[in-house]
């Protein structure tokens, strides 16, 4: 209801109501709602009835005038619990009185011992609108903030690369499923973030309210991983697959395979050592930084290790299969596959119809179908078996003597360095012209540049030009001792179609032989008996 709709005017004989000029009248519970704003606690209803009745026609005596009832303010302040809010109620004057100013409020609210986060502007509300009758909040402390629980980044994505290409919409391949994660020693897994410590709150009586700290939260380190000395950061103890186990990563050095490599589980390319219990399926790859086993067999795969190979199976290569091997490679059979081994290629049955190069020898016994037929069989050592060929005249190569590895990297040296040499007759014909203009002080900011990059490359060229060089004399040298060894031992029968090749020289089989060697001596190569020794 408007102030001024009424007005109250307070006499000796008493105190009298009246309406405003030009105002209407209003009803009774608005006019009594406004004389308890003015302060006005006992009145005589009656008369404010036979006012509202009257229309506010004449002015109405309402209540007897009494000085001792007509009331000051009261500023009443009470204080929430937990000391966060204060609270101003104003039970209004009489209308003759003043309302209460800032500084009264303000007053009243120190004498409660509030102090802080006081609002003028809530105050000066209060005053400007009169309001009473009505707690309002006129302070606020701030309240705490808890710290911030520490918290854990895991720098390894744990998701599959199937997972990644379903979420990117990328097209799949099923080969490429990704559920190998590998780390290496010293990789970083994770790194903790500490908890913040809070920021300490203030109550309306300005006490400080001490902030709840975040939590600590440990590592989620399981077997192969180490937390550094300073605690930050979850390393990789050794090299092997990660895993999330019961939440905790772990790091094993060797992984089981359960079943085939196959679309279930993907190729696999590991660093360390795998073990599959299954077989290899066709076009599906393995490799490993450590020894690889299977149990059965390899259809027309890629399985590559940094050491040994083990097939108890074999290879059903289909003439696509490629078992490449550091170390040594021990295999059940072998039919038309590519085997390369740093080391010796044990065969437990037949070879038949591959290509064999070992970096010693290779050895094809066991049974009574020991057998080498077809395809290319390379050692530096030895070749032997107790048959090699067939009856049919299988065109089989046997070459020994010289070490199908360091071959074939001093084929690689020898084009490298010719690359090398080819590069640094340009550079010296473009240094010499540049030489030249910089004696003719010819030589601009671009060519002066062009200058020095070009020598810089010169110098990087002369020590690929210089490794190139060794390494290729230190591996002339190991050829040169391989030479002196290569031997073909045949203990059951070496048939026509067979040719052997001991340091470059070759010997073709043009009749069956039995229980044989064939060795180099005297500057060819010579057939002697199954247990000759040089």
């Amino acid at each position: 209801m408007k102030q001024d709709l009424v007005l109250l005017e307070a006499r000796k004989d008493g105190i009298f109501i009246n309406l405003a000029e030009g105002e209407e009248c209003p009803s009774l519970p608005l006019l009594l709602q406004f004389l308890g704003l003015k302060g006005i606690l006992k009145f005589d209803n009656k008369s404010v009835e036979a006012f509202v009745r009257a229309q506010g026609k004449s002015p109405y005596k309402i209540a007897e005038r009494n000085l001792n009832p007509e009331n000051d303010a009261v500023i009443t302040v009470s204080v929430s619990k937990d000391h966060m809010e204060a609270s101003v109620n104003i039970t209004p004057p009489f209308f003759t009185k003043p309302w209460p100013t800032l500084a009264q409020i303000r007053s009243a609210l120190a004498e409660k011992n509030i102090v802080y986060g006081i609002d003028d502007n809530v105050i000066s509300d209060i005053i400007n609108n009169r309001v009473s009758n009505e707690p309002v909040v006129a302070a606020k402390g701030i309240g705490p903030v808890v710290g911030k629980d520490g918290w854990v980044e895991v720098k390894i994505d744990l998701s599959s690369k199937t997972d990644r290409s379903e979420n990117n919409k990328e097209r799949i391949d099923h080969r490429e499923r990704g559920l190998i994660i590998n780390v290496s020693q010293g990789d970083v897994l994770a790194v903790r973030f500490p908890p913040t410590d809070g920021i300490d709150g203030i109550s309306v009586s300005n006490v400080p309210i001490k902030a709840k700290p975040g939590k600590e939260i440990p590592f989620p380190n399981g077997a192969g991983t180490v937390v550094s000395e300073d605690g930050s950061t979850l390393l990789a103890e050794i090299s092997g697959c990660l895993k999330k186990i019961d939440n905790r990563l772990t790091i094993s050095p060797e992984l089981n395979v359960s079943g085939d490599v196959d679309f279930h589980v993907g190729n696999i390319d590991f660093v360390g050592v795998v073990k599959i219990k299954g077989a290899v399926k066709d076009g599906f790859r393995v490799i490993a930084a450590g020894d690889i086993e299977i149990a059965e067999v390899v259809e027309g795969a890629h399985v590559e290790s940094k050491g040994d190979i083990l097939i108890r199976g074999g290879v059903r290569g289909m003439d696509k299969a490629r078992i490449i091997a550091a170390g040594r490679i021990d295999i059940g059979f072998v039919d038309q596959a590519e085997l390369t081994a740093g080391g010796d290629v044990l065969v437990h049955n037949a070879a038949l119809h591959s290509d064999i190069f070992a970096g010693g020898s290779v050895i094809v016994s066991g049974s009574g179908k020991s057998q080498i037929a077809g395809g290319k069989i390379q050692a530096a050592i030895e070749v032997s078996c107790s048959t090699m060929g067939s009856e049919m005249g299988t065109k089989t190569e046997v070459i020994v003597g010289v070490s199908p590895v360091y071959a074939a990297r001093k084929k690689e040296l020898v084009a490298s360095l010719s690359a090398y040499n080819e590069n640094m007759e340009k550079i010296e014909a473009n240094l010499t012209f540049l030489k030249k203009l910089e004696a003719a002080q010819a030589l601009d900011d671009d060519k002066r540049a062009l200058l020095i990059s070009i020598t810089k490359t010169k110098f990087q060229v002369q020590a690929q030009l210089q490794n190139a060089t060794k390494e290729l004399h230190e591996i002339d040298q190991m050829l040169e001792t391989t030479k002196a060894q290569g031997i073909v031992r045949v203990k059951d029968v070496c048939y026509s179609g067979v040719s052997i090749t001991i340091r470059g020289y070759t010997y073709l089989i043009r009749e069956p032989f039995k229980f044989c060697s064939f060795v180099f001596e005297e500057g060819e190569v010579k057939l002697r008996s199954y247990d000759y020794r040089s």
